[in-house]
């Protein structure tokens, strides 16, 4: 509709020889800035997939682990899928290939503990056919921690699990016919599962996603339930009690919230709806505040048939710049989906239309410490099996942690690029220590007594690193 009003805008305008000439100079001035903004980032596959050797179709976002390489799923077609490893150069490896009755179908991404052992679910197999919860090491060691049942404790889990700040991990089931979702806690030093929640259609069904917020809450989506049967986010605290719920309205103000939420500087959440908007209904950006608060801050594909930016957002990825990036399943300029930014203001910005070549279907982003961002696209590229491509906003390198919280004396772990030779590791200014590196990837440090909550600066032979998020100092 924009489009459509400037156009009779200017058609309406009567103009003088030499008013055109200054107009049409304007104009193309216009768009040769906007071009500019636009192109300013590159798209480059970086992996292609042919389906041989338990490699194609990837669906969810990769992973970094200490060791520099980035670890994901494929879910598998016409097998039962795969966990697998790639760097940044683009060489990729199958580490595990899955197989019932230990799992099969990962439809979940993998979490990196702080044991440096990866953490993932499967939708379906085990003993009961209702999936598992493993951990596989990154030599590709694999162990079932859980097979559901699709009781008590749910079952065909389609999140990836987390690591929350009290060391354990946490997860939620997706469930099915006649099988409640739940909400999950498996305690990695006894080695045992619970249920803490399970769903009620009042306050949802199909739980999607779940995150840990910096006030150590836990956040969790469900695509369908409420009080509107548009979907809801539920908070909760470690021990499963119900703080507080979303009912999302539906039509304008979004349904079906398929996405984890990312929390931003600003202490607010930030998510994604699959429907739902103004126009015709075919997705949401929105904002969430601490207190339960729901805004909507950008709708997709305002007017049916001009979709340019995009229709069906996936996940937002938080970047070291401060703006929130993600992608579209379908739209653009080839229908194959698309790339944008947004800021928390809900300034938005088309990054790039996919298509048959780069990869269709684009999932969720992540940001890796040398800056690029990573994501997956599930058909398309060479061969029609997806691909693992690389987006370049000319971000620099940063520092991050595997779990950004800690107590006065207590080990952090730091990912990054180039760390060999590090000389000083600050916490929000007040130097450590105590710090050791690993590798050139991978380093640990002590948080300093007298340390805030802030950014963590790793001064390197080729400069200093700030962190991308702030490290929470906990009592």
């Amino acid at each position: 509709m924009r489009i459509l009003r400037s156009r009779l805008s200017l058609a309406s305008v009567v103009l003088l020889p030499s008013q055109v000439r200054l107009h049409v100079a304007v104009l193309l001035f216009a768009l040769l800035t906007v071009s500019a903004k636009i192109t300013a980032q590159t798209v480059t596959d970086l992996v292609t997939f042919d389906n041989t050797n338990f490699l194609g179709n990837p669906a969810t976002t990769p992973t970094q682990a200490r060791d520099g390489n980035l670890y994901g799923t494929i879910y598998g077609s016409g097998y039962p899928g795969s966990v697998f490893e790639f760097s940044t150069a683009g060489a990729s490896k199958v580490i595990y290939a899955l197989s019932d009755p230990l799992g099969y179908n990962p439809a979940a991404s993998l979490t990196m503990g702080t044991d440096g052992n990866f953490y993932g679910a499967t939708q379906n197999g085990g003993s009961s056919n209702w999936g598992v919860l493993f951990r596989v090491t990154p030599g590709g060691t694999y162990t079932v921690l859980h097979n559901f049942t699709g009781g008590t404790d749910g079952g065909g889990p389609e999140a990836a699990p987390i690591q929350a700040a009290d060391g354990n991990i946490y997860g939620v089931t997706f469930g099915g016919c006649c099988v409640a979702s739940t909400v999950y806690k498996y305690t990695l030093r006894s080695a045992v599962f619970s249920t803490i929640y399970t769903y009620d259609n009042a306050h949802g069904m199909w739980a999607t996603s779940l995150m840990q917020g910096s006030d150590a809450n836990l956040y969790a989506t469900a695509e369908e339930g409420g009080i509107n049967d548009n979907g809801t986010i539920i908070k909760l605290n470690t021990s499963g009690k119900l703080l507080s719920y979303y009912a999302f309205p539906g039509a304008k103000y979004g349904s079906i919230p398929l996405r984890s939420l990312v929390e931003a500087p600003d202490g607010n959440y930030y998510g994604t709806t699959e429907m739902g908007g103004a126009g015709p209904g075919y997705g949401t950006i929105f904002r969430m505040t601490p207190t339960g608060g729901v805004r909507v801050i950008y709708t997709f594909c305002k007017q049916l048939g001009l979709c340019a930016d995009g229709f069906e957002p996936s996940s937002l990825a938080l970047a070291s710049d401060g703006n929130l990036y993600g992608t579209t399943a379908g739209g653009g300029a080839n229908s194959f989906g698309t790339l944008f930014r947004i800021t928390t203001s809900g300034t938005f910005t088309s990054l790039y239309s996919f298509g048959a070549a780069v990869g269709e279907t684009p999932t969720g982003l992540m940001q890796d410490t040398n800056g690029l961002l990573y994501g997956s696209a599930v058909y398309g590229s060479t061969y029609g099996y997806g691909a693992i491509y690389s987006l370049d906003m000319g971000l620099g390198p940063f520092v991050t942690f595997v779990r950004p919280t800690g107590r006065v004396g207590q080990t952090a772990q730091i990912l990054g690029q180039g760390l060999t030779g590090t000389t000083s590791v600050t916490f929000n200014g007040v130097p450590a220590t105590s710090f050791t590196v690993v590798s050139d990837t991978y380093m640990t440090a002590v948080v300093p007594s007298g340390a805030v909550t802030g950014p963590v600066v790793v001064t390197t032979p080729t400069g200093a690193l700030t962190s991308n998020v702030s490290f929470r100092i906990s009592k």
